[in-house]
């Protein structure tokens, strides 16, 4: 059950970075400084939304949060590069190879740095017990 959890967290990951993110580009800005940085900062609240999210959820279901998000972002990782790959191996449509690529790509775009904002929140935000 835990490993079923953490898979369909890692592809509501997926999902959500890539429509919300393509949704933010479709915003016209002039200026590309403030389009920059618009663009990084949805970067840090999308990974800090899902980040309380999946913690809030996995609290409710008796999971180790502190550790399972670690999972679930290497989990989101794999399934994002090797499920494109597979589709555009598997069904050599054109159409549906667009469509990996641009899955493969938000991967590659966003999904580096949205998880690795989100390893960051899961580090620095849980409760560690300090050594003294």
């Amino acid at each position: 059950m835990k490993k079923f959890i953490i898979f369909v967290s890692s592809i509501f990951e997926l999902v959500f970075y890539t429509f919300f993110m393509v949704l933010l580009g479709n915003i016209e800005i002039m200026n590309a400084g403030l389009d920059l940085l618009i663009h990084f900062l949805s970067l840090i609240v999308v990974a800090g939304v899902f980040y309380f999210l999946i913690r809030f959820l996995f609290h409710k279901l008796g999971l180790r949060a502190k550790k399972d998000i670690y999972y679930v972002v290497v989990m989101n990782l794999l399934l994002g590069m090797v499920a494109p790959i597979l589709l555009i191996i598997l069904i050599p449509n054109e159409t549906l190879t667009n469509f990996a690529f641009l899955i493969l790509l938000s991967v590659v775009y966003y999904g580096f740095l949205i998880n690795f904002i989100i390893c960051l929140f899961n580090h620095f935000l849980t409760n560690r017990r300090k050594n003294l």
